[in-house]
This record gives C-alpha cells, structure tokens and sequence, in this order.
C-alpha cells in the first residue's frame, strides 16, 4: 500500500533515476533544476513541535491501483488535496492523527465542497479530499488542522494552480 510518503516522495524519485541516466555534466544541470522546483513547491508550515505537509495532483497522476484502492476517480478535471499532520519527537517527524477541515475555493470566491477523509496506513497518515477543476483554475485551500490532543487548530492557507488540458 502507497502512503503518504510514497506520494511526497514520487517527484523526488523520479529526479534520482533521472539522475542515475544522465551523465555528471548533465547532472549538475538537472540537480540544479530540481532544487528550484523543489524550493518552489514547499508545502509546509511549521507550528511548534508540529508540521502541516500539503499538496495536491490532479487525480489522473495517481497509479491506477492507489486511485482503485481508495475509490478516487482518475481525471485531469479533479483535484486532490494531500494533507499531512507531523510531530517531532525525538528529533523526527512521526504522523499523527487529527481533525482537517478543508474550505476550497477559486480566484472568483466560487467554493468548492471538499470532504477530507482520513487514510491510516501501517506509518502514514493522511488527509484527503478531491474536488472538481477547470484547465488554469487556481484553487485556494483554507486549511484547519487539529491533532489529537490539542485544543486550538493550526490555520493555513495553500493556493495551486491546476492545468486540465
């Protein structure tokens, strides 16, 4: 079973085996590339011990046994919000469980209805919820993550762009 590391990592080994085939010079261009889109992509926010992880896919990049497994539609007109509640412990980043409530809505203030369901796997945790979207929508998330055995949630607010065509 895929976990939420194995979604955040795909992007990271796709780069490596990239790497692997190329030869030093084209590697250094390439190890360059991807530290800029990296840095670009960084969907994080930190709030004391703990780190609320974000991204999103359109539903089509998901193998089509995760999306089978977890009864998600493949399609580049759906979106699918990825969100992940850590604690450091010990120097580590371990998941824990929480409550996410997700408000999705365009550059337009149209919202979308976003239901997050929670997906616990043997050392993931996760977050999910899918919407519908239009080629070059940009779609702003208002995040509120509550872990288990905190009171006050943790706000954040994530905007992607998403290209259907």
């Amino acid at each position: 079973m895929p976990g939420t590391l194995n979604l955040l990592l795909l992007p990271i080994l796709l780069v490596f085996t990239c790497l692997s085939a190329c030869d030093s010079s084209q590697q250094t261009a390439i190890e360059e590339v991807a530290k800029v889109k990296f840095a670009q992509h960084e969907n994080q926010k930190v709030f004391g011990n703990y780190t609320i992880h974000v991204n999103t896919l359109t539903t089509d990049q998901l193998p089509s046994e995760v999306a089978r497994e977890y009864k998600i539609a493949r399609s580049k007109s759906k979106a699918m919000l990825n969100v992940v509640i850590t604690k450091n412990i010990d120097g580590a980043d371990k998941p824990v469980t929480g409550t996410v409530i997700t408000v999705a809505r365009n550059l337009a203030s149209q919202i979308k209805d976003m239901e997050m369901r929670e997906i616990i796997e043997q050392d993931a945790i996760y977050y999910i919820g899918v919407i519908s979207v239009d080629n070059e929508e940009n779609i702003i998330f208002d995040i509120e993550a509550t872990p288990v055995n905190e009171s006050e949630p943790f706000l954040m607010t994530y905007r992607q762009q998403f290209f259907t065509e």
